[in-house]
């Protein structure tokens, strides 16, 4: 390409293996705007070359053209308006709106006219205060609207409580201003206006919207290019398109609303008005996302209703009483066997309640009396319940003393007093009397015992105890065996020698005596010295008051202080009257053994005393041989 003198080389084909056709169905094409700064002269004057060079060889291509050309796009300045719209109907639903009624109010000075409520005397200041406004249960109003003829002429004001609670004092609001309280009362004072009407809506009713701007702004009139938010006909936001980006439009849209109306038109518009010097620009506006808060809608669920339960009479220890009570109550979305039951009792230690199968069971506590409150609450599903408190009356009753009962048979010695636990009581009562129907079985009430001194042998002997208080007597059987027993005892022990040593054999001796009022037989002694036994010995009989002795050969090991117990029976197989007098014990001194020497010599002199018996015996075998008759000879 030839420009002026300025060449430029647009497309270079080398070593083809096939024919470059672009004379069928396409044609070749190359933009050249960036390789000069056009002209209608530059491109009068623009040569274009297409040339084909051989390598020298011989060949049979050929190079046609059917025509060059020049495609030119103009731009030019232009100036236009573009402008799209959206809309959303939805319907089937009721307005968050509440609609002051004038005629529910205490009117002083004003009237209730075609247009609303206005003074009686033109110029003459009067007010209008409403009822308490309790909105919609878990909801909140949120904006009050209203239209007055003169906004100067009237004044509104709101007084809130929270919870039932105080009223605040009363505030002047504005048209379409938040309040966001569940309770008001609102008072309206006209000088010169009419105010039409006051409508309150809950929650503040907000239309939500996201999107963004994206492209370019070149070219575009951003001062009128625009885009609009219409609710229900009425335009609810205006934002002009003057600035790339995302957005998030919040709009409360309560002054558009209508109570009776149960259709919401959302509609959005934008225009795009354009200013452009020819360049190709794109601006976009994109919604992302609509989306209205502040409805709600009021599901009513009533509280369950069950019979009264009333008063419930019982006496002190007595059986309890079931009460049918589910299917004996009703509700309006739950059915009766999946409500739920629960209880408060004022005092748990009388008296006890619980549901059993649908059934109310109350149960009185044992040793229990008085007076209760029992709170009954029934809940649906939905968290609503019938509550019910009723009175328990548990009267009084006298409780019989306690007594425990004795062992089938005790036995006792005749003539020897044995005490006797006797367990007992009574919740009631603290003056208690007991007595026995025998002499000799007496009672001691501060140590809880019988002492009985049965006076002769009997196999089985019955003694009744009775318990009394002041109205009830309860007998218990005490059943004794009275024996006759032997008793053992070591009256005395004896240790035979003056100065025990050690390796000494030392007798010890024991004196036994039965001074019980039966025999005793194989009566075991047993002795001991420390943890080593030195004998058991057995004396096979002793009468009543008979006196007994063994004899135990000790020989202590070391010398020092040593111990010697003796234990008469001590399997217990000698059934006695005092089992705990029957071991002794007692400290013997133990000397040092004889020094050595003294042992020799002992030893010298048991040699010397058996080689002088055995002499004496040789002696005296040889006289008898001597003396003795001779041996008669045969003839």
């Amino acid at each position: 390409m030839n420009d002026g003198g300025v060449y430029s080389e647009l497309v270079t084909y080398v070593n083809t293996q096939n024919p470059i056709d672009y004379m069928n169905e396409t044609t070749w094409s190359k933009d050249i705007t960036s390789e000069a700064a056009w002209t209608w002269s530059k491109l009068s004057n623009l040569i274009v070359t297409l040339d084909y060079v051989s390598l020298g060889n011989t060949d049979d291509t050929q190079l046609d053209i059917d025509a060059v050309g020049l495609a030119v796009i103009v731009e030019y300045p232009w100036y236009g308006t573009e402008w799209a719209s959206v809309e959303s109907i939805s319907t089937g639903f009721e307005m968050p709106i509440f609609d002051v009624n004038f005629a529910d109010g205490y009117l002083d000075g004003l009237e209730i006219s075609s247009c609303g409520l206005t003074p009686i005397n033109a110029g003459v200041e009067g007010s209008w205060v409403s009822e308490v406004l309790v909105s919609e249960p878990g909801q909140n109003f949120g904006r009050i609207h209203f239209d007055a003829s003169n906004s100067n002429g009237a004044t509104v004001e709101i007084s809130s409580s929270i919870t039932g609670g105080d009223f605040s004092e009363f505030t002047a609001v504005e048209n379409n201003q938040k309040i966001d309280d569940e309770l008001i009362i609102i008072r309206v004072t006209i000088t010169d206006s009419c105010v039409d009407k006051i409508r309150l809506d809950y929650n503040d009713p907000s239309l939500s919207i996201n999107g963004r701007v994206f492209g370019s702004l070149d070219g575009l009139a951003t001062q009128y290019s625009r885009w609009k938010v219409f609710v229900n006909e009425q335009e609810a936001a205006y934002q002009l398109i003057d600035e790339i980006g995302n957005f998030n439009l919040l709009i409360s849209i309560g002054q558009y609303l209508e109570s009776g109306v149960s259709e919401l038109t959302i509609k959005i518009q934008s225009w795009f008005n354009w200013d452009s010097n020819g360049s190709a620009s794109s601006t976009l506006l994109e919604i992302n996302s609509v989306q209205v808060t502040g409805g709600f809608t009021v599901e009513w669920d009533e509280d369950p209703v069950c019979q009264t339960i009333g008063p419930q009479y019982f006496t002190e220890d007595g059986t309890g009483i079931l009460i049918p009570f589910l299917d004996r109550c009703i509700d309006d979305r739950t059915d009766s066997s999946n409500l739920s039951v629960s209880f408060t009792t004022s005092q748990n230690s009388l008296i006890n309640a619980s549901m059993v199968q649908g059934d109310i069971r109350l149960v009185v506590l044992p040793d229990q009396h008085g007076v209760a409150t029992v709170t009954v609450n029934a809940y649906d599903e939905a968290g609503n319940y019938w509550s019910e408190t009723f009175i328990v009356y548990v009267e009084k009753v006298d409780d019989a003393p306690v007594v425990a009962e004795f062992p089938s048979i005790i036995p006792v010695e005749a003539g020897v007093p044995t005490t006797i636990i006797l367990s007992y009581y009574d919740i009631d009562s603290t003056g208690l009397t007991v007595t026995t129907d025998k002499s000799w079985a007496l009672v001691d009430l501060s140590t809880s015992t019988i002492t009985v001194t049965p006076p002769e042998t009997m196999s089985a002997v019955p003694v009744v105890v009775s318990v009394c208080d002041q109205t009830t007597c309860v007998n218990q059987t005490l059943v004794l065996e009275v024996i006759s027993l032997a008793e053992l005892s070591i009256e005395e022990l004896l240790i035979d020698a003056s100065e025990p040593r050690e390796g000494d054999v030392i007798p010890v001796r024991i004196y036994v005596r039965n001074s019980g009022n039966s025999e005793a037989s194989l009566v075991s002694v047993r002795c001991q010295s420390g943890a080593n036994l030195v004998a058991i010995k057995s004396i096979p009989l002793l009468q009543p008051g008979e006196l007994g002795v063994v004899t135990c050969d000790w020989m202590p090991n070391e010398p020092g202080t040593q111990t010697i117990t003796v234990e008469l029976d001590r399997a217990n197989g000698i059934l006695e009257s005092n089992e705990a007098n029957n071991v002794q014990i007692t400290t013997v001194e133990i000397g040092a053994a004889l020094p050595d020497e003294s042992s020799s010599e002992a030893s010298i002199s048991t040699i010397t005393l058996w080689s002088i018996t055995v002499i004496a015996v040789v002696l005296l075998i040889t006289a008898f041989l001597l003396f003795a008759p001779k041996k008669i000879k045969k003839l």
